[in-house]
């Protein structure tokens, strides 16, 4: 005959199966945190930044092709229709109602258009946001105690003269290309950008 202790001991191992069984599956896609807590998530979230060197610093830095960068991030709630499936770690998949997205506006030194680039961002160990089919992108860096700055890392990202269209340039960091410290700017800035990066070619 079973003892009280057995007995409790097999209910309780019936319950936590119970629950594990019935725990929604854990997404195995990017977990967001860092990114969110750059970003919080709510209706219309969004951020700016934003960096004019001056004469005195391209001068300084004669191999720095980058003369100005705007970075414009928004959290984008998804419908519906919008949404897109994320595996999961029980072999599933489950929906995700929410992207953020990014648009990064560059000038550089050889060239007088106004380069863009555009994507999405996700976090898990760092904050990336990068360009679809292999087209590269940057990762983010909070400074700890500055809320008002952001350190932009770059690799190689494949940017264009707006809408995805004409000549495609890959801005890669050089020897004075590589860190960019940024401020935070007006949204208004970043907003008259985004209309700039989304205006057909003529």
């Amino acid at each position: 005959m079973p003892t009280v202790q057995g007995l409790v001991a097999a209910l309780t191992l019936l319950c936590c199966s119970l629950l594990a069984s019935s725990a929604p599956a854990k997404p195995l896609g990017p977990d967001y945190e860092k990114l969110k807590a750059l970003l919080p998530p709510g209706p219309d979230a969004a951020f700016c930044f934003a960096r004019t060197y001056d004469a005195g610093h391209v001068k300084e830095h004669a191999q720095q092709r980058v003369t100005e960068l705007i970075l414009f991030i928004r959290y984008i709630t998804l419908g519906e229709d919008e949404a897109y499936l994320v595996a999961t770690d029980d072999s599933g998949t489950v929906k995700q109602y929410f992207d953020y997205d990014f648009t990064l506006a560059a000038k550089v030194k050889d060239r007088s258009e106004t380069l863009y680039a555009s994507g999405d961002c996700t976090s898990g160990e760092g904050i990336g946001c990068g360009v679809d089919c292999d087209g590269g992108g940057i990762e983010l860096e909070p400074i700890i105690g500055k809320p008002d700055e952001l350190l932009v890392r770059l690799t190689r990202i494949r940017m264009t003269l707006g809408c995805a269209e004409g000549p495609e340039v890959d801005l890669e960091g050089g020897a004075d290309d590589k860190v960019f410290k940024l401020s935070k700017a007006p949204r208004a800035l970043c907003e008259a950008m985004q209309k700039d990066a989304e205006k057909p070619l003529h």
